[in-house]
């Protein structure tokens, strides 16, 4: 069975998708930068609309990776290869195809020689021969001067010749490969560039806005802007504009947000994943009253979150998405762990939000050192907070607390013994039902742990 474009579209993708193919097809841009961070959902954008367009024969598409074809140098000739290979199975008659890319193929060779760099003793040794390295090293005369500068604009010249048979080529591939879909431009998408060495995301927007942007053509180039400014700060120093330098490439800007996290939850987080909660409950809406009595009912904060779409384990979730802000590839990987809890912790016997919390802390980039002393340690909570506020509550009818707050409470519990312990137990407030699940369970809860860390082995 072959796969459908946009079967699992949880955040609407494909209606932006197709705002973008009427924006482009507009020639009002060129070239379109699709910005969003590392991990939320860029590739799979890319992957379904390129699908969704070929299957619908709607226009021939070109999907370029460029962190898989970072190591081979320039890129040129590899920007140039996927485009042939891509465009001589797509659209056009055959005959046709195959004449247009055989002349593309030729002039990018061309281009590709002409715009080779060298160095200048090279270049001085291969234009005016063995004699003239001498100039390098000692007097110029005039007449030497002259005749290496004249070899140089010759050169240039032959460059800008190429440049033109180039484009001139190209431009008729694309005539060609889109004959069969009333001439609607090639869509061009390059995937992962802000993966790549910073020189080379450089050069290779270099050569789109130099030699590809043309008309019969839009590019859309996925990047985490953010990161990739700070990748070509690495080339040109701090105190570089890499956000103007970067506008110069892009005539317009899309932000691909994943405001509709709820649907991938509701999707993902399922009930027979989920051990039901032990001595307290968070409430799915305002309202709810405590399970078993402890403590005093307190009124909903304006902070705490509720949905009619999400249940109790689903808004959890929520709120840990919401404090640490991650993206959809990190919520991937940590719905694969959540699951080894209920491999290793038999008949749901685990507790949902101290293990997930735990898997969202690995996964973060704040250093979990000693487990079982966190409760004290006051620079941990400030660095975790400072990373990753969350002002958000969940409401547990005799609570209103973030993630870090009840988090806190149950490392608390963890490191009370005996008496203590008991005491909080038969205490008011929200760290009565929680100290209670301790007592009964304390193994478990340190077992969870160790599976968190180890979990976080996997990939």
């Amino acid at each position: 069975m072959s796969y459908m474009a946009w079967g699992d579209d949880l955040f609407e993708r494909k209606v932006r998708a197709d705002f973008l193919s009427n924006y482009l097809d507009e020639d009002i841009c060129r070239v379109l930068n699709l910005d969003s961070p590392w991990g939320a959902g860029k590739t799979y954008f890319l992957k379904n609309w390129r699908l969704q367009l070929l299957s619908e024969n709607l226009r021939p598409v070109v999907y370029f990776n460029a962190w898989e074809n970072d190591f081979l140098g320039d890129p040129l000739l590899s920007l140039v290869s996927v485009i042939r290979d891509q465009l001589s199975a797509q659209g056009g008659k055959p005959s046709q195809i195959k004449g247009k890319v055989k002349e593309f193929t030729k002039r990018a060779g061309e281009l590709a020689v002409a715009i080779a760099p060298s160095v200048i003793k090279a270049a001085a040794k291969k234009h005016l021969g063995e004699d003239f390295l001498e100039v390098l090293d000692g007097e110029v005369t005039a007449e030497a001067a002259e005749k290496f500068v004249e070899k140089i604009l010759n050169k240039n010249q032959e460059a800008l010749t190429a440049v033109d048979h180039f484009r001139s080529s190209l431009g008729e591939l694309f005539k060609a490969a889109s004959s069969n879909s009333e001439g609607k431009p090639v869509y061009i998408f390059i995937d992962e560039l802000d993966r790549c060495r910073p020189t080379y995301a450089i050069e290779l927007l270099e050569r789109v806005k130099h030699f590809f942007a043309i008309e019969g053509c839009r590019f859309v180039i996925a990047t985490d802007t953010d990161q990739l400014a700070h990748s070509i700060c690495a080339v040109y120093g701090a105190g570089f504009s890499s956000k103007r330098y970067l506008k110069r490439f892009f005539d317009s800007t899309f932000k691909l947000d994943n405001t509709l996290i709820d649907n991938w939850i509701a999707t993902n987080i399922k009930s027979e994943i989920c051990p039901p909660f032990n001595n307290y409950k968070v409430f799915e809406m305002a309202g709810g009253r405590p399970q078993f009595g402890f403590g005093d009912f307190v009124e909903p904060a304006p902070t705490s979150v509720f949905s009619k779409k999400l249940n109790s384990h689903q808004i959890v979730f929520k709120a840990l998405v919401m404090a640490f802000n991650f993206q959809i590839r990190d919520l991937e990987a940590i719905l694969k762990r959540l699951h080894t809890f209920n491999g290793y912790f038999k008949e749901g016997g685990w507790d949902f939000f101290f293990c997930t919390y735990l898997l969202f802390l690995v996964h973060s980039d704040v250093v979990v050192k000693a487990w079982g002393s966190h409760y004290e340690d006051l620079d941990f909570w400030k660095d975790l907070n400072t990373k990753y506020p969350a002002t958000s509550t969940l409401y547990t009818g005799v609570g209103n607390v973030s993630v870090h707050q009840l988090a806190r409470i149950y490392f608390r519990m963890l490191s009370s013994a005996g008496r203590e312990l008991m005491d909080l137990a038969n205490g008011n407030g929200m760290e009565s039902p929680v100290a209670l699940d301790v007592m009964r369970k304390t193994d478990m809860y340190i077992k969870s742990f160790e599976v968190a860390k180890l979990s976080a082995e996997l990939t």
